[in-house]
């Protein structure tokens, strides 16, 4: 007779385990102690004891149920990442207060008829709430649902620009109209897309032939669609993250530098064939050549930051740079607050990125790494880009300042990022599969 089904054994691992409030790990609890009870049995059984009572001496010897169940849920609380959540905390306020000197000041009482501040306390405390809700849901449910997930959001977003009635159009780009809200669609695609490589990348078998042309697909066909959207930045952002991943799923350097040369080859191919995006770079390049012009808010953001000063020009800002509570909402905190609170910002940014990296590092399931990697790279791509294009450095488009950038999609997705992080982050200590794991080294000791 097994031991594991022997019905002493069940009733006492049955019992530790319901001290522990984690149900999450009680499966792997019950394999660890399977594994001392077998062995201990079997050291009884090579003395000559009979194998009943020898589960009852191991057991015995591995202590009173109740005292060893209370000792294991303390070894098994989940935990959590409290510098990751204090410096989301730091930010998120930051931002508000940002917003609401800016709201205070009437810079956009012209432009808007909606309180951005009280609009965007309810974004924080919605997307603080979708926070705590993914932070418990248990991310590996999404490890066999990427090509659904991809599928799905494709299929939105092809029904979204080929049907005007299920959204609207602000500043060119399409919005979901849900009735009651509009949702930034694309911008939140990088963060579905990304979920959906995690788990397609996670499953991948690299060894078939045809790995390559279904790379391929995942790859070109999100990137049409961006420019149809049309988000040039968007391209920028999921090809750099899809090529992070792909380098982490296990394709070696020469498989990854050929899918590489693709978007490589698209892009300049676009900017050839789209005007309005060569002007935009040859704008970057020499924004003085258009002061008045399409250089006009390049010169702007410099301006407010090198006239700055150490602690700011307080509440004097003017309101003559566009997209200042948005996209260029670090020219004006720099602006308003000075070159420390810039550093302050800058710092910030890069703990929060250093922080999550050093997370990959600590986590024992590839998909929760490959999930952490791409969920990283979204959120610093956004933080480098912006601060690189407030201060003249890389091209103004429409990327976000995490946690600062006025709107309700950005501010919930950034949020959502945050969960998904700190879910994985709960299970890191969590084996992935301990049956299959601990029928493995029983294997590789009969093999011995």
């Amino acid at each position: 007779m097994s031991i594991e089904r022997n019905q002493q054994v069940q009733e006492y691992l049955n019992h530790v385990c319901s001290h522990i409030k984690w149900v999450e790990v009680h499966e792997q609890v019950k394999q660890e102690l399977l594994s001392h009870i077998e062995d201990r049995v079997a050291e009884y059984s090579a003395e000559g004891i009979s194998e009943q009572e020898a589960i009852e001496l191991a057991i015995n010897r591995m202590g009173d149920s109740v005292v060893l169940g209370k000792q294991l849920h303390k070894a098994h609380k989940p935990p959590t990442n409290w510098k990751l959540l204090s410096i989301v905390a730091i930010l998120a306020g930051m931002g508000l207060c940002t917003l609401y000197s800016v709201e205070m000041q009437g810079l956009l009482t012209k432009k808007l008829s909606v309180s951005i501040f009280t609009n965007s306390v309810i974004y924080v405390f919605f997307g603080l709430a979708v926070l705590l809700g993914i932070t418990y849901f248990d991310y590996r449910k999404l490890k066999n649902f990427g090509w659904q997930l991809f599928s799905g959001t494709m299929f939105i977003w092809l029904m979204l620009l080929m049907s005007p009635m299920l959204g609207s159009t602000t500043n060119v780009k399409p919005y979901l109209n849900l009735g009651f809200i509009n949702i930034d669609y694309i911008g939140a695609t990088p963060f579905l897309l990304t979920v959906a490589l995690a788990s397609i990348f996670f499953n991948k078998d690299w060894s078939k032939p045809n790995w390559f042309v279904s790379t391929i697909f995942l790859l070109i066909v999100p990137n049409i669609f961006y420019f149809m959207s049309p988000s040039f930045t968007g391209v920028i952002i999921y090809t750099a993250v899809f090529l992070i991943l792909l380098s982490l799923a296990g394709v070696s350097k020469k498989q990854l530098t050929a899918i590489a040369i693709l978007p490589m080859g698209f892009s300049i191919f676009s900017l050839v064939q789209e005007p309005y995006l060569l002007d935009r770079l040859l704008t970057f390049m020499n924004p003085y050549h258009n002061p008045l012009g399409s250089g006009y808010i390049y010169i702007q953001s410099i301006e407010a930051i090198r006239s700055a000063g150490l602690w700011g020009q307080g509440f004097t800002f003017s309101g003559n740079l566009p997209e200042f509570h948005t996209d260029l909402i670090f020219s004006y905190i720099v602006y308003t607050f000075g070159w420390v609170a810039g550093a302050v910002v800058i710092i910030l940014a890069v703990a929060l990125t250093a922080i999550m990296i050093d997370l990959v590092k600590r986590v024992k399931d590839k998909f929760g790494r490959l999930l952490v990697t791409g969920l990283t790279s979204i959120l610093g791509l956004h933080f480098l880009w912006n601060i690189l294009m407030a201060v003249g450095l890389a091209p103004i488009s429409g990327i976000s300042l995490p946690f600062f950038s006025y709107g309700g999609t950005q501010t919930v997705i950034n949020m959502a990022i945050i969960g998904l992080v700190l879910s994985v982050y709960r299970r890191k200590n969590v084996l992935v599969n301990p049956i299959k794991i601990r029928k493995t080294n029983e294997e590789e000791q009969l093999l011995l």
